[in-house]
Formats: structure tokens, C-alpha cells, sequence
């Protein structure tokens, strides 16, 4: 099996689209393959975005050395850390590009270069709004696998597999395995907020796109330490209460 090469501006532009490959070269065996985008925000704003792509023990065995076949420096250069190819707890073998973010903006840039021009992440907004009583997280957008595996394809990348428009490529894998590709890659979307998480979970069969929203709430610390006045206020009363009825029974033994 040749090496998957993709050329700097693809890879720059849509990572994804570099771990699509490798999905394609499972799928291009008839194996089962998965495809996973992890965001990740942390409370000060801050995260990363890991995009994983990872092939059963079949694929992975007909592709031979997988880590030799992948170009990755031009990710690294642009500041992803990617993962050697790495046998998880499931069962297959992962590759995972990780980049981090400082802020909300930033997450949302992170996700335009998974992304690309038109990819399957659409209208993606990352926000944290603060108040004197809270603070407010929320991730939206949509996950559109409505044109299938060509969502994560370009002219370059369908050159290098050797597909029109992968097109080709996926009608000669379905009619070879006698199913659809839908059935060969799964898809997980995850979203991790301070106090919230969701994974969701499209396929290649969609005929419309899924719906992100996610948001959580949490209280400031000004709020954290009125509650605890108010705790206060509630417990000492009690407290000097039940002293005096102590001392009462005490007296009335003696």
C-alpha cells in the first residue's frame, strides 16, 4: 500500500481531511474505521481540539506499517501534536492530531482549520460570558456528513486516492463489500464545557445536518462566598441555640 501524501495547503487548511485519508485506506480494504473531533474547553477559556481517526485490527494488518505512510510534518508545523499510531482500550489503532487554544477565539480558529472551506463544521461559535453572579459557556453549530465521505475530500486529496471526487473510490468499496460506507466509518463528535459534556454522533448516511448546542452555567466566586455567609447567618443562630439548651439541661441536672 503507497504512502498517503498530501500537499501543504490541504493538510494546513483541514486536518481532518489528513485522517480522512487514513480512514479511506481501511476503507479502501473493506475494514471498519472511526472518525472522532474532540473540543475541549476549559473554565479560564482556554482547551484544545483533537481530531482522531482509528482503523480495526484488519485494516491495520493490510495496511502495514501506518506510521511510515502518514505525512505529518507540516501539522506539527502548524502546531498540532500528532500522535504514532497507538492500539487503544476499543480495540483499534489511533492517530490523533491535538492543538491547544488561549480563548474562545481561538477555539473557533482551531476549528476552521479542521474545517476547511466547506467542511462539515458550520457556523461554529465558542463564547464565555461573566457576570457578577456567573459564568456562561456555550459551543454551537452544526455537524453536516450529509455529502458522506466527500465532506473530507478536496481535488488534492481525491488525486492522491485516486477517486473523481471520491466518487469513484466509494461506489467500486460499496459494491465490493456489498454495503454502504456509512457502515464502515463511525462518527463521534464530542463537546466537553466546565460543568457540561455531549458527544454526539452522525453518520455518513445523514440526510440532514445535526444540530450542536451546548452550554453551562457556574457561579462566581462572589457568589460562592455569599453563600457561605449565608451559611453563616443560618448556622450560628442554631449553634448558640442549641448551646444554651445544653447548658439548661446541664443546670437542671445538677
Amino acid at each position: 500500500m503507497p504512502g498517503v501524501h498530501l500537499p501543504l495547503p490541504s493538510v494546513l487548511r483541514a486536518p481532518a481531511r489528513l485522517l480522512a485519508a487514513v480512514a479511506m485506506l481501511g476503507l479502501l480494504m473493506g475494514c471498519q474505521a472511526k472518525l472522532s473531533v474532540h473540543t475541549t474547553l476549559d473554565a479560564d477559556g482556554s482547551g484544545t481540539v483533537e481530531v482522531g481517526v482509528g482503523l480495526d485490527d484488519e485494516a491495520l494488518a493490510k495496511a502495514g506499517d501506518l506510521g511510515s505512510q502518514l505525512r505529518v510534518d507540516d501539522l506539527r508545523a502548524a502546531g498540532w501534536t500528532v500522535t504514532d499510531p497507538t492500539k487503544e482500550a476499543d480495540g483499534y489503532t489511533w492517530v490523533r492530531a491535538t492543538k491547544p487554544f488561549a480563548d474562545p477565539a481561538g477555539a473557533v480558529a482551531v476549528l476552521d482549520e479542521v474545517n476547511g472551506a466547506d467542511g462539515a463544521f458550520g457556523g461554529w461559535t465558542v463564547k464565555k460570558t461573566s457576570s457578577a453572579l456567573s459564568t456562561t459557556y456555550a459551543v454551537k453549530g452544526s455537524i453536516d456528513l450529509t455529502k458522506g465521505l466527500e465532506t473530507f475530500s478536496d481535488a488534492k486529496l481525491d488525486q492522491s486516492l485516486g477517486g473523481d471526487g471520491l466518487g469513484g473510490t466509494i461506489a467500486q468499496i460499496e459494491a465490493d463489500q456489498g454495503r454502504p460506507v456509512s457502515d464502515m466509518v463511525d462518527v463521534e463528535v464530542v463537546v466537553d464545557l466546565p460543568g457540561a459534556s455531549h458527544t454526539y454522533t452522525p453518520t455518513l448516511a445523514d440526510a440532514d445536518p445535526t444540530p450542536v448546542k451546548v452550554t453551562s452555567s457556574r457561579a462566581t466566586a462572589l457568589v460562592n462566598v455569599l453563600l457561605v455567609l449565608v451559611a453563616l447567618l443560618v448556622a450560628v443562630p442554631v449553634l448558640l441555640w442549641l448551646r444554651q439548651r445544653v447548658r439548661r439541661a446541664q443546670r437542671a441536672r445538677d
